[in-house]
């Protein structure tokens, strides 16, 4: 089994949508595609949930390549159109 994820760097989690902010470290995984690597948090499920991020909705984030820092800056509920 190749060591993909061997050598990648934890990264910082900001929540700046919360209200105080949170801070939190999470790793990543590195998973093989067919045209190179593609990066994931892991625990995702947990992630979405301390973020208050639900399925369709929008996030605005940014992410600090120098200081591995992801900051989720605003999420936007999505919302069902009534016919």
């Amino acid at each position: 089994m190749a060591k993909l994820d061997l050598c990648l760097k934890d990264i910082t989690v900001i929540l700046l949508n919360r209200d105080p902010p949170m801070q939190f470290t999470n790793s990543i995984i590195r998973e093989r595609k067919r045209e190179g690597f593609r990066y994931a948090l892991r625990r995702w499920s947990k992630f979405m949930k301390t973020a208050g991020i639900k399925v369709r909705d929008t996030v605005d984030f940014s992410f600090d390549e120098n200081e591995q820092v992801l900051s989720v800056e605003k999420v936007v509920p999505y919302v069902t159109s009534s016919n």
